[in-house]
Formats: structure tokens, sequence, C-alpha cells
């Protein structure tokens, strides 16, 4: 016991030749940042200042990050005297040390406790396969690509680039001025997480698909071609130096197989707002407005496909009634893409019309509003979804009541705890909300 607790205190000058005074010393005492649990502060953490106090008349370090523990999926602390940790030899053999690494990243957060689930570690290895299969059709998409002299600092005539391109460049910049803030901070779940979310939904599931006909050249010039390889390539390139510090070996990979790419990514420059200013410039707010547009039209005609049970290979026809002439223009515009994402047959924009046997959903944009209109006669069975919805209702009016009667007893609201309470008010707003949906759709029908 002794040993321990003088060695951990002896640590940070005693591995470098004290008491002598070396050179390794002078270099290195103090360092910059110690990274600790919460429950050594005390035994280790403080000891360490002491001692460095006492024989080197300065700290150990200047800047201490206390992290959370991690616990079991029942919230026991890890020990191995308990047998409740898990192996990480073994979870690197069955997920991967890029997983395993970004699911601990993703969750730990300063003074907050993080409960390990192995559900989790195979969600972020989805991760990793996602971002492999996207970097797959990529590089196939770039088959025909001229590499540029320029490198990374090469830039496509913004005449040239579409809308989408336009969108992807400034929704990079965000995660690029994101990251960076979060980085600074030591918010490095707030970072892994603004990395997952633009890769995984606005790269891999929204920007690949908008620009699959311009690579395949089913529309467009072959220059806006040659611009929308570009912006894929581009990045491409910065999405892995800005993975590389959180899943470092599936990005170096990968990043050895790029077009346009340094000798490594370990090396190479992380992508910031400052460093990266020239690319970043032919990006645009006015295209990512246009394309938030577009995907929440797109994701309500999917929602209400997924409601009313419609099957995927069944096309529909849909009504979009814009609430100015500015969304108008843009729905008109992207009346193509809308279309072949959406599977619709047929796509009206102009008044909402008889709403009468209509799936209705409402998109709400910061000052406009668009009305999703889907006929369901002929595509669904009427009197069935009266019943399902009829039956939905039945269920949220029950859940309803218990929150109700839950939220309204004062010895509950008193002792339970914040989040807890704050949890129960938002589900009961949710299911009140739905249920309103709910009724209106069930009018519609009757």
């Amino acid at each position: 016991m002794l040993d321990t607790w003088f060695s951990s205190a002896l640590w940070p000058f005693s591995t470098m030749g004290w008491p002598k005074d070396t050179e390794t010393q002078k270099t290195f005492y103090p360092t910059d940042v110690l990274v600790t649990g919460h429950d050594i502060i005390f035994f280790w953490v403080a000891r360490m200042i002491i001692m460095g106090l006492e024989f080197k008349k300065d700290v150990p370090f200047r800047k201490v990050y206390i992290h959370g523990l991690v616990r079991d999926s029942d919230g026991k602390k890890m020990s191995k005297s308990t047998g409740n940790a898990l192996d990480p030899v073994e979870l690197i053999e069955n997920y991967g040390a890029d997983a395993l690494r970004f699911t601990i990243l993703a969750q730990i957060a300063s003074g907050r406790d993080l409960k390990f689930s192995e559900s989790r570690l195979e969600g972020y290895r989805n991760f990793m396969n996602k971002i492999w299969n996207a970097t797959r059709f990529a590089l196939n998409a770039l088959g025909d690509f001229e590499v540029p002299k320029e490198g990374t600092r090469a830039v496509p005539p913004k005449s040239e680039l579409s809308v989408a391109d336009q969108w992807l460049v400034w929704e990079t910049a965000q995660v690029e001025k994101a990251v960076e803030e979060h980085l600074a901070q030591d918010r490095y779940s707030d970072a892994a997480n603004a990395l997952y979310q633009f890769v995984w939904n606005e790269f891999c599931d929204w920007y690949l698909e908008f620009v699959k006909p311009i690579i395949y050249g089913q529309t467009g010039s072959a220059s806006e071609k040659k611009a929308t390889q570009l912006v894929l390539a581009q990045t491409l390139n910065r999405i892995m130096r800005l993975l590389h510090p959180f899943t470092p070996f599936i990005t170096e990979e990968i990043y050895q197989k790029l077009p346009i790419r340094g000798d490594a990514c370990i090396v190479d420059q992380y992508p910031t707002v400052k460093n990266d200013k020239e690319w970043l410039s032919v990006g645009s707010k006015d295209a990512a407005f246009e394309m938030t547009v577009v995907k929440e039209v797109i994701t309500a005609i999917r929602n209400i496909r997924g409601e009313n049970q419609i099957k995927p290979g069944v096309e529909i026809k849909v009504r979009l009634a814009p609430s100015d002439d500015r969304i108008q223009k843009i729905l008109g515009a992207n009346k193509p893409a809308i279309c072949r994402m959406a599977r619709v047959e047929a796509l009206e924009i102009g008044e909402a019309g008889n709403l009468a046997k209509c799936a209705v959903t409402p998109v709400r944009l910061t000052d406009a509003s668009i009305d999703v209109i889907v006929p369901l006669e002929g595509i669904v069975d009427i009197a069935e979804e009266v019943k399902r919805i009829q039956k939905t209702i039945e269920k949220i009016q029950k859940d309803i009541t218990v929150l109700t009667q839950k939220l309204g007893n004062e010895n509950f609201v008193r002792n339970a705890p914040e989040e807890l309470v704050a949890a129960d008010k938002a589900l009961l707003d949710g299911h009140r909300e739905r249920l309103a949906r709910l009724q209106d759709s069930l009018s519609r029908l009757q």
C-alpha cells in the first residue's frame, strides 16, 4: 500500500532521473495535462501535486481533465475483483479497435460516468462499416477523376457546383468549427457526436444520394460532374483527417487509398475553419437552406409511408402546399430529386386541395411551412387504417393518463431526480402532440 501511493506521488519526476536535475526533467516537467478518473483525485492527483511542490517547487501538470468512470450496463463500477470488467482485447477482436475507441469517446464527458453497453459498441462498429462502404462507393465514383496538382487547395468554379455540392461544403465548415470548439474545451464526446452526425447523416445518407445522377451522367454536364467529383474527393480527405484522432486505424487505411492525400493521415494538417478557408469559401448558406427544405419534405413523405404501412416498392402521388413563393421555387427546382428519393410517381406543387382520405404532415421551417399530402385511397385499406389509428389513439390516451397522474403526484415531483421529471414531462408533451396528429388523421379518413 505504501509503495503504491509513494510511487504514484513521485511518478511525475522520479521516472525522469530525480533527484538529479536531468535534461529530461527540464524538458518534460511540468507537463501540460493529466487525464484521470474522479475516484483517485485525492489518492493520486493531489499527492502528485503536493510532492511536486515540495521537491520540484512547481506543480507537475497545468491542467487536470477529470473523466467519468466506466460502469457496466447495471451501473456498477467495472473492476477485476467484482468480475464485471470486460477484456478490451476481446472487444477489439470482436468489434475492432476503432469501434471501441469511438464508443468510449462518444459517451465520455467530464464528471459523468459511462454505462458501457455492447449494443452501443455494435452500433459504432456499424458506423465503421458505413464509413468503409461509403468510401468504396465514392472511390468507384472517382474512377475517372483527374487529380488536381493543387491537392487539397484545388477549388472548383462555384458556378459549376450543384446545390448539393455547395450545401455539403457549407456543412463541412459547420462541423470543422464545432469540432475545433469542442476539442478546445475538452468536450470530446460532443466532438465525436458532431462528426458522427455529419458523416453518417449528411455525407452518407443524403449527399451521396443527391449526387448519384450527376456521378452516373444522368443529369448535368461533364464540367458539373468534374466539379462534383472534386467535392467528393476533397470531402473524403477532410472526413478522414477529422476522424483520425478518434478512429486512427480505419482512417489511415482509407486515407492511403484516396486520390487527394499527403504522405500519411497522422502527419497531415488537422482541418479547421481558419486553415481550410479557401475550400470552405465555395459553400453556401442559401444552398444549405434549400437542401434543408428538400430533406424535410423527403423525410415527411418517407414517414407517411412508414406510418401508413405503404410498401417501399409502391410509387405514390404527393401534393406539396408551400406557404410562399420562395419555397415553391425551391420545391420546383428539386422536383426530380424528391420524386427519385421518396419514390413518388406524380408530384404536384401548389394548393392543398381536398384533404379527405389523405395523410397530411406539416413541415415547419423557420419562417415558412409546407403541407405534405399523400392521397391514401387505392393504396391502403382505409377501414383497416382507421382501426389501426383508433387502437393507437387508445394506447396513447392511456399513456397520457398514467403520466398525468404521475406528474400530478407532488411526492414524486419533489423526490424524483430532476432529469427523470423533465424526461417524463417531455414524454407527455410528445404524446399529446402525437395524439393531436392522429386525431386529425382519423377525422380525414372517416
